[in-house]
């Protein structure tokens, strides 16, 4: 299962805060606030505001739900969409191909820069969410 793991600076930023009704959120996944309410993140997105850390459905509008605060130094595991390649990817900025996944086809945005290869094969990087995005 594709997800954003914290390696790094996270510690003391939990936080419970209130979400959308009916909705799936994801232990890893991306999520950010829309019209008041955390909600999952997606593609298009250009910056990044809090990780889920829990997988919870919500039953209630305003239900809280465990997140990460994602600050500008935290340092994260991250699966790509594709294989990573360090001479064309590492040290660069990509977009988000979905709430749980770096597109490295997409550099419009630029909401992750990659700073090291965890694991090609994997599809895993190292790196850091740009706040705000470039």
């Amino acid at each position: 299962m594709a997800q954003f793991i914290p390696l790094d600076h996270f510690e003391g930023m939990q936080e419970d805060l209130p979400a959308t009704n009916a909705t799936t959120f994801t232990k890893g996944a991306l999520v950010k606030f829309s019209s008041g309410y955390l909600t999952n993140a997606a593609a298009a997105d250009d910056e990044v505001e809090y990780l889920a850390l829990e997988s919870v459905l919500t039953t209630a509008t305003g239900q809280l739900v465990k997140v990460l605060k994602i600050s500008d130094d935290t340092v994260f595991q991250a699966e790509c969409g594709t294989t990573p390649v360090q001479a064309s990817h590492v040290g660069n900025d990509y977009d988000l191909a979905s709430a749980s996944t770096i597109d490295l086809t997409a550099a419009t945005d630029k909401v992750f820069h990659i700073d090291s290869i965890v694991n090609a094969g994997d599809k895993l990087v190292k790196g850091r969410f740009n706040r705000p995005a470039i």
